[in-house]
């Protein structure tokens, strides 16, 4: 995927439009590519929102005078009346002189007032999934020089939802991450699936629980371990009892120790039926688990390579899970299928068909060892986070000349 790291001493200067006020996965991943990415080249950010979350203070430690908010100074913002604001972004990109623009995952209604004479481009990483169409959108995609994406679903989205020139200079960058100390061992005598995430419709935990039920017959040690918490907890707990497996399931709510918990389990699975880039999956292929995933949206690329673990079709109607309740169908009826190429409606995973697979990793160990040290070796040489830097910023070389 990624090639060893050039030179970065002639870099073009990157404005980074983003914002850092809340704590989601696209602010912790910015903060943790910035802090790598500014040591290297004079970059700069773009506050979209005032402040920064004090979680993600420690990363911008002694580059303060990188940061920059786009609604005034310090001292005085600027109102958004009269084209105060409007004057004031103007003058602070003229200060900066950017080479280039680049906006993190907001696809419309931006709150800074973007510049024709400056290239821009757009890092996509789930926004276009959930935008609502709006004249801005449309124009904020015709103006774009080039795109970065999160996934190749991600490109795909942009053109076929939201007509983005195919032609358009684009790259996929997949999240980068650190190689875990901690990772599964594998021992003999059990099998301990996991899920991780929060329990919503979309994230279809109660696939899991199906799952769990189905490979029980066929391999009785089998137990389920579920990280995170949501409006789904009650019905899955009522599920586990009535199907009585409440010895074989164990409910961890919010994990503060997640490479603890990866790293207890063997194997996992991610049963949801939209996911621009599954974080979870690929954190638990670096933990060494053969992983589950449906067959939807950047789910694929998310288990790295198909040898860690299996990627299966959705089949079932989406409708088949309001058997336990109408929440457990809430979510997103549209997403990207990668085998026909287009948007389609969502279709969720078959049980039976996941424990298939599952009881062939059961009742072989050494094969999931031999899984292991493939997708370990594999995520500590092409996915670094030196690497992903190396990659976007020989992409803006290319571009910018």
């Amino acid at each position: 995927m990624m090639q060893d790291a050039p030179s970065l001493s002639n870099s073009h200067r990157i404005a980074h439009l983003v914002s850092l006020r809340n704590l989601g996965g696209v602010e912790r991943y910015f903060s943790r590519f910035f802090d790598c990415y500014a040591k290297e080249q004079d970059s700069h950010v773009l506050l979209q929102t005032d402040g920064v979350h004090p979680y993600l203070d420690p990363y911008y430690s002694g580059l303060e005078n990188r940061l920059h908010s786009i609604k005034g100074t310090s001292r005085f913002k600027r109102p958004d009346i009269l084209g105060l604001r409007e004057r004031y972004q103007k003058r602070l990109l003229m200060d900066l002189a950017p080479s280039a623009l680049l906006v993190w995952n907001k696809i419309s209604r931006h709150p800074l007032a973007l510049p024709r004479e400056i290239p821009i481009y757009h890092f996509e990483r789930g926004s276009a999934w959930l935008a609502d169409d709006d004249p801005s959108l449309r124009a904020y995609i015709r103006n774009l020089s080039g795109v970065l994406g999160i996934s190749k679903a991600a490109h795909r989205i942009l053109q076929i939802k939201w007509g983005l020139d195919p032609a358009l200079p684009a790259m996929t960058l997949n999240n980068a991450i650190d190689l875990p100390q901690q990772a599964s061992t594998h021992p003999e005598g059990r099998f301990r699936l996991g899920f991780a995430g929060r329990l919503k419709g979309l994230k279809a935990p109660m696939i899991a629980l199906e799952t769990l039920r189905a490979l029980k017959p066929r391999y009785p040690a089998a137990e389920l371990w579920i990280a995170g918490q949501g409006p789904l907890e009650p019905t899955l707990k009522l599920w586990t009892e009535r199907w009585k497996l409440i010895d074989s399931v164990t409910f961890c709510g919010p994990v503060a120790d997640m490479s603890r918990f990866y790293s207890q389990l063997d194997a996992f699975m991610c049963p949801s039926w939209r996911e621009p880039f599954g974080n979870v999956v690929q954190e638990a292929v670096a933990h060494g688990l053969p992983t589950v995933v449906g067959n939807a949206d950047g789910l694929p690329e998310s288990i790295l390579d198909a040898r860690n673990g299996a990627i299966l079709e959705p089949t079932r109607p989406r409708r088949v899970l309001a058997q336990y309740g109408e929440a457990c169908i809430a979510g997103p009826r549209e997403v990207y299928s990668p085998s026909r190429d287009d948007l389609v409606e969502a279709k969720v995973l078959d049980p039976e068909a996941i424990a298939d697979i599952l009881l062939r990793w059961a009742e072989n160990p050494p094969l999931r060892r031999d899984i292991a040290l493939r997708a370990r070796e594999q995520v500590a040489r092409d996915y670094t986070l030196a690497n992903y830097v190396a990659e976007l910023t020989a992409f803006f070389d290319r571009q910018l000349g």
